[in-house]
C-alpha cells in the first residue's frame, strides 16, 4: 500500500494523463460508433470553408450544404464566432477541405480535459487547496465525462465544434489568469487577456468573464503591488482592437458592425425562415420555456432505455456534479477573506450568464443535455474544490459514475444508437476499475 501511494504522489501529472488519454479513447470509440469513419467531415464542416476562403481572398464560403448558415446578398456566412480557426488551421494546412471535423472536434474535447486539470492545479495553488487524488480524478472525469465536453467532442459539426474551442480558449484564458495571480507576471496576463478575447470571438456569451479582470486588479492593489497603469492600458487597448476587428468583420460581411449573422440565419432545414429574421435573440417570453428545459424536464427511462428530449434536459439530471452546488453556499468553513472575494465575483459571471441564458432564444438546438449551460460549467467545476475535501468519496464515486451513465447512454441514444453488451461490459469494467481506488480510504491522504 505505501508503494502505491508514493507512486501516486511521484507520478502525479503521469496519472491525470493517463486520464486524459482514456477520456479521448471513449471520445473517439463514441465517434467511430456514431459515425463510422471519423476521418470523413459531415456536411456542417464550415471552419474548414471559412478557412479556404480566407486563403483564396474571400470571406463567404462555398460549402456542400447550407443548414444554419447566413445568407445576405445571395452570398452564406457563418454565423459562428470565426475564432477556431486557429486551432483548426494545422488540419486544414495537412488535410485541406477534405479535413475531418470529427477528429479535430474530438481532439479538442481531448484537450479540453487536459487543460482542465491544469487550471485546477494552478486554482489549488493560488487558494491553498488541499484536495486528494480522488477528489482531483472526480472533478476531471465528471468535466471529461459528465459534462456537455462529452456529447459537443464525438460528432463533429460546427454547432459542437465552436463550443468545443470556445472553451479551449476559455480553459487557457484560465490557466494564464491564476498563473498570473500565482507569480504576478504581467505578460501571463496580457497573454490571458489575447485567449480571452480568442473565447469571445468564438462564443459572444464568454464575455461575461471580463468581470473576472476586476478581481486580478483588486488582489494587485491589496498585495501591495498595484498594476502598473501601462499593463492596464495594454490589456484595455488590446481588448478594444479584438472589438474593431470583430466590428470590421461584421461590417464587411453584414453592412452594420454590430450583426453576426443572426438576422440573416437560415433554418437548420433549410430555407424556413423568412429573413431578415424578426424574432428578438433576448426575451421574456423565452424565460418559462427556458426554466423548464434548463431545469425541470429531467432525461427518462422507458423499457430499459434511455429517453431523451432534444429541446433540453435539466442540467441536474444530465451533469450530477451540480448536485454539489448546495454544499457551497451551506458549508461556510472553507471561506477565508480571499476565497470569498473570488467566489462574489465568481458568482457574478456566472450570475449574468445564466440570466442571459435564461431570456435567449433557445436551449441550445438539437442537442442532449443543455449545451450552452457549458459556458459556465468549467468556473463551477473550479469553486466546487472549495467544498470537495468535506464530501465524502463515495458520494463523489456515486454522482461520478451516474453521470459517466448518463452521459454515455444519453449520447449514443441522441444519434439513434443503444449500447450492446460489449459496450456495456466495457462500461463495467470502467466503474469498477474506478470504484476500489474510493473503497481505499487511506488513499485520502494523498
Amino acid at each position: 500500500m505505501d508503494s502505491r501511494v508514493s507512486f501516486f504522489k511521484k507520478k502525479r501529472y503521469c496519472v491525470a494523463f493517463l486520464f486524459c488519454l482514456i477520456v479521448g479513447a471513449i471520445y473517439f470509440y463514441c465517434a467511430v460508433c456514431i459515425k463510422g469513419n471519423i476521418f470523413v467531415p459531415t456536411g456542417t464542416d464550415y471552419y474548414i470553408y471559412l478557412l479556404d476562403a480566407f486563403f483564396h481572398g474571400r470571406i463567404n464560403i462555398t460549402p456542400s450544404g447550407y443548414d444554419g448558415l447566413s445568407l445576405f446578398e445571395n452570398k452564406w456566412y457563418i454565423y459562428w464566432g470565426f475564432a477556431p480557426i486557429l486551432l483548426i488551421l494545422p488540419f486544414y494546412l495537412i488535410f485541406h477541405l477534405q479535413a475531418s471535423d470529427v477528429l479535430y472536434t474530438a481532439i479538442g474535447g481531448t484537450l479540453n480535459v487536459a487543460l482542465f486539470y491544469y487550471v485546477m492545479q494552478e486554482f489549488k495553488k493560488y487558494f491553498r487547496l488541499s484536495l486528494s487524488w480522488m477528489a482531483e480524478a472526480f472533478l476531471v472525469l465528471s468535466f471529461g465525462l459528465a459534462s456537455p465536453n462529452f456529447f459537443l467532442s464525438v460528432a463533429g459539426q460546427i454547432y459542437y465544434t465552436h463550443q468545443i474551442f470556445a472553451t479551449t480558449y476559455l480553459l487557457l484564458f484560465y490557466l494564464l489568469y491564476f498563473q498570473f495571480l500565482n507569480s504576478e507576471k504581467h505578460w501571463q496576463l496580457v497573454l490571458c487577456a489575447v485567449f480571452f478575447c480568442l473565447a469571445c470571438l468564438s462564443r459572444y456569451t464568454l464575455v461575461f468573464n471580463s468581470i473576472l479582470f476586476l478581481y486580478a486588479f483588486l488582489q494587485s492593489k491589496r498585495s501591495g503591488r498595484a498594476m502598473p497603469p501601462k499593463i492596464i492600458l495594454s490589456v484595455a487597448l488590446l481588448m478594444l482592437a479584438f472589438v474593431g476587428l470583430e466590428a470590421l468583420y461584421n461590417f464587411v460581411r453584414f453592412h452594420n458592425v454590430l450583426e453576426t449573422g443572426y438576422s440573416f440565419q437560415v433554418g437548420l432545414a433549410g430555407f424556413n425562415t423568412k429573413l431578415p429574421r424578426k424574432d428578438p435573440i433576448l426575451s421574456v417570453r423565452y424565460f418559462s420555456e427556458n426554466i423548464y428545459y434548463y431545469f425541470i424536464n429531467t432525461v427518462k427511462f422507458s423499457n430499459m432505455k434511455l429517453i431523451i428530449d432534444v429541446a433540453g434536459n435539466s442540467i441536474f439530471s444530465v451533469y450530477p456534479a451540480l448536485w454539489l452546488l448546495p454544499v457551497l453556499f451551506c458549508k461556510r468553513t472553507y471561506a477565508d477573506k480571499k476565497r470569498m472575494s473570488f467566489l462574489m465575483i465568481a458568482g457574478v459571471v456566472i450570475g449574468l450568464n445564466f440570466l442571459f441564458l435564461m431570456f435567449y432564444a433557445g436551449t441550445g438546438g438539437i442537442d442532449f443535455g443543455c449545451r450552452y449551460f457549458f459556458d459556465v460549467i468549467p468556473l463551477i467545476f473550479l469553486l466546487l474544490m472549495f467544498i470537495l475535501p468535506s464530501i465524502p468519496i463515495f458520494v463523489q464515486m456515486g454522482l461520478l459514475v451516474y453521470g459517466l451513465f448518463i452521459n454515455f447512454s444519453g449520447s449514443m441514444a441522441f444519434y439513434g444508437l443503444f449500447p450492446s453488451f460489449q459496450e456495456t461490459l466495457f462500461w463495467i469494467v470502467l466503474f469498477t476499475s474506478i470504484i476500489p481506488f474510493a473503497s481505499k480510504e487511506r488513499l485520502e491522504g494523498i
